[in-house]
């Protein structure tokens, strides 16, 4: 990819950091029932261990932006990883499960700066021609680190004990930070981001109260405890949403929710995380403690399941590009539910085959709505909105994970409801674990539902329509019929070296700056560029002859170094010429022609909802010529 032997090492450098550490969200799930019985706790209490690490994730993961514009690159990289590497010691050391928590909520701190921060760096190393292949390299590595970690731990636990994990974690974690030292470079520039303090206290409170609520639902002695933690957590995280949409500059940007199709799509993911991590947490139980089998077992029969699920999700995505979401969300469903009617039938005494092939038919089935249902919400935001919409759906991820972990694990207390306390241990494991998968075949119902009720595939019209709405024919032309609604555009904080960057990429001679409500506050052309480029010059008060104007003697090169680290806001046009979508279009050729304009803002309602170019034009121009 065209990358000196230093940006190789680091590339190196980062992906191994990046395999560690989604490598350890998936290492200790065939380790919960060994250290159920070491540590003496129960299945609702183990959870904690996974529900609170996708918790934590999603409390540190809006934190993100703060931290690249407080820090470098290089800090927080070996900060996170140096944190990372304490939190697995801490965690081999642990006498008891409380302090197991503290690590292993230090390794999700770490987790949370790190993987983001990976994603910044290579967007950095690589050229802007380069940078698909290279966010393949890191997606890759997050696909392939959570299909071997239960396979990996399951061997591990068995041979040297679940300690150990922890201990070889931190070995290679440490290796990892030294060798950052050396490989890494630093990285500085991104715009400084307020943190709003009061909204990180909010989501915290909130998704801890209803975490814990949920958990305890059905073990607690006071039956009302549960329920006012849970109203608690609910009220909490209202406060939290109504902060964020009185914010200037959100953690989270909740206004994208109000998009339809993306709030539909949130909700699916959240679900669909709730039974992914569900299953990959209650199935080791059952397998080791239900079946009696060791973890090797285990996690070597989760492996074809991790395996066959990321391919048919790859292809999933592909169909979708081709069909739309319906058909393969439906289909999808289908598979996930036939999966977990599977983990119904288990019994005392199913053989492993069977729990294999429940397992890989349900993965296959989530995989195959993961990525659909996810491109279908985004692809219902404005290009502006897709930060936000991916920084929420990265979001609900983690609460995702963490609820339904809990909802989950917590269903296993009920089996004293099948079996007397009296029970062995076996059955009673396996009661708890099939009241469990009956939650979990509930879950499913519910994306079922929600796939069939409320995901539709946009209607699309070809040529051989009777009814074509067809500008120029069955009605006047407007400026929507021609506008642009994919351009790129700036933000209030971007540079002009930003502009510059994206003009070079997309061919373009200007671009708007609109502002998060969608206001379009500015217009920086190439004509902006070259004038401050070509002409650069300040003004001086002189006591002799007034104002005079004083040309600088500063090479071109220099200049141009200086004029990109300006705010595009400065060199661009404030008052900026725009044209509404529904505005005829005649009219607006009128306009564009009279006042020597190549490319203006389209405005609906007063927001921005795309560009008008000349090339734009001819290319509408082709449809009553053909």
């Amino acid at each position: 990819m065209g990358l000196t032997k230093q940006q190789t090492t680091m590339v190196m450098v980062l992906l191994a950091g990046a395999l560690l550490v989604v490598l350890n969200q998936t290492l200790l799930t065939p380790a919960l029932p060994t250290i159920m019985s070491h540590l003496d706790v129960n299945a609702t209490t183990v959870q904690w261990l996974t529900s609170g690490y996708s918790l934590t994730e999603a409390v540190i993961i809006p934190l993100n932006a703060f931290l690249l514009g407080k820090f470098s690159t290089r800090k927080l990289f070996i900060g996170s990883l140096t944190l990372f590497t304490l939190g697995s010691i801490f965690c081999a050391c642990a006498p008891n499960f409380p302090l197991l928590l503290c690590g292993r909520i230090c390794q999700a701190i770490a987790t949370g700066i790190a993987m983001p921060t990976v994603f910044a760096l290579i967007l950095l190393i690589f050229p802007r021609e380069n940078r698909g292949s290279a966010m393949g390299l890191v997606g890759l590595v997050i696909s392939f680190a959570p299909a071997v970690g239960p396979s990996i731990s399951g061997v591990l636990v068995d041979s040297i004990g679940w300690r150990m994990l922890f201990v070889l974690v931190a070995v290679l974690a440490s290796i990892v930070v030294v060798t950052s030292f050396f490989a890494l470079k630093n990285f500085t520039g991104f715009n400084s981001v307020a943190i709003d303090i009061p909204s990180i206290v909010l989501l915290a409170a909130g998704m801890i109260s209803l975490l814990y609520g949920i958990s305890i639902s059905t073990s607690s002695s006071n039956p009302v405890m549960p329920v006012l933690l849970i109203c608690a957590g609910l009220i909490v995280l209202a406060f939290f949403v109504r902060r964020q949409l009185h914010l200037d500059t959100p953690i989270l940007n909740v206004r994208v929710l109000a998009q339809r199709e993306f709030s539909i799509a949130t909700v699916v993911i959240v679900v669909l995380e709730a039974v992914l991590i569900g299953s990959g947490v209650i199935l080791p139980i059952y397998i080791q403690n239900g079946l009696g089998e060791p973890a090797t077992i285990s996690g070597l029969l989760m492996l074809p399941g991790a395996v066959c699920g990321a391919a048919f999700g790859l292809m999933a995505g592909k169909l979708f590009d081709r069909a739309g979401i319906r058909g393969i969300a439906i289909t999808g469903a289908c598979v996930l539910i036939a999966g977990v009617v599977g983990y119904i039938l288990l019994s005392a005494q199913s053989s492993l085959l069977m729990v294999c092939l429940s397992y890989t038919v349900a993965c296959i089935g989530l995989q195959c709505l993961v990525t659909p249902v996810n491109t279908w919400g985004l692809n219902a935001l404005s290009n502006r909105s897709l930060p936000h919409g991916n920084a929420i759906v990265s979001t609900a991820e983690q609460v995702g994970s963490s609820l339904g972990t809990a909802f989950i694990v917590s269903l296993t207390a009920l089996s004293t409801l099948i079996v007397p306390v009296t029970s062995s241990t076996a059955e009673q494991t396996f009661a708890g674990c099939h009241i469990a998968f009956c939650g979990l075949l509930g879950l499913a119902l519910v994306i079922g539902f929600i796939i069939v009720c409320f995901m539709r595939d946009k209607p699309v019209h070809t040529a051989s329509s009777e009814h074509i709405d067809t500008p120029g024919i069955d009605r006047e032309w407007l400026v929507a019929d021609m506008m642009n609604t994919s351009s790129d555009v700036l933000n209030e904080s971007s540079t002009v070296g930003d502009a510059i960057a994206i003009m070079q990429r997309s061919e373009t001679g200007g671009l708007p700056i609109v502002k998060d409500d969608g206001i379009v506050v500015g217009f920086i052309s190439d004509g902006d560029i070259l004038k401050r480029l070509a002409f650069h010059s300040t003004w001086r008060d002189d006591d002799d002859n007034g104002y005079r104007l004083l040309f600088e003697t500063e090479g071109l090169h220099k200049r141009l170094e200086t004029m990109s680290n300006m705010k595009a806001l400065d060199l661009a046009t404030k008052d900026v010429v725009s044209v509404d979508a529904s505005a005829s279009a005649e009219c607006t050729f009128k306009m564009l022609a009279e006042q020597r304009l190549k490319k203006v803002p389209v405005l609906r309602e007063g927001v921005y909802v795309g560009t008008l170019s000349r090339l734009n034009v001819i290319k509408a121009l082709q449809l009553p010529l053909l």
